[in-house]
């Protein structure tokens, strides 16, 4: 879906509204008022389960809808690295919830409790979050 302000838009140029290359549009704004709104919800609460699922729903609806690009083939040396992360990091968090989920084994949900605890850390979260997914169906 491209065109003006489409979720599928991703420009350069020297206009203003540039964040990483790419020009802001509406989504992005969107993205940060639900952002804004969703950091509000308590954790591990049902308004914050909601808050969780409606913005996977949406994204996976646009996805669904698009176009799969063209493949590419990607050599082994470039896939290695980001398969070895993956793979440690599931490791980390099945040794953590096996040995405990305590201070001495914390999976990474215990270590982001702290940041995740305040307001500005969760809207960091719920940004961070949004922006990975609205990557992954535009790109």
């Amino acid at each position: 879906m491209a065109g003006a302000g489409g979720m599928g838009e991703v420009s350069g140029g020297a206009g203003g509204g540039m964040l990483l290359g790419r020009r802001l549009d509406r989504w992005d704004g969107a993205v940060a008022a639900y952002a804004a709104v969703a950091a509000c919800a308590r954790p591990l609460t049902a308004p914050a389960a909601v808050a969780v699922v409606l913005p996977a729903v949406v994204f996976v609806a646009v996805a669904v809808r698009r176009r799969p690009p063209a493949r590419v083939r990607l050599a082994r040396r470039h896939v290695a690295p980001w398969v070895l992360l993956g793979v440690l990091l599931a490791a980390w968090e099945v040794a953590g919830l096996a040995w405990g989920n305590d201070a001495a084994h914390p999976t990474l949900s215990l270590l982001l409790d702290p940041v995740l605890d305040t307001y500005p850390g969760r809207l960091g979260g719920w940004l961070v979050w949004l922006g990975a997914g609205r990557w992954l169906v535009t790109r």
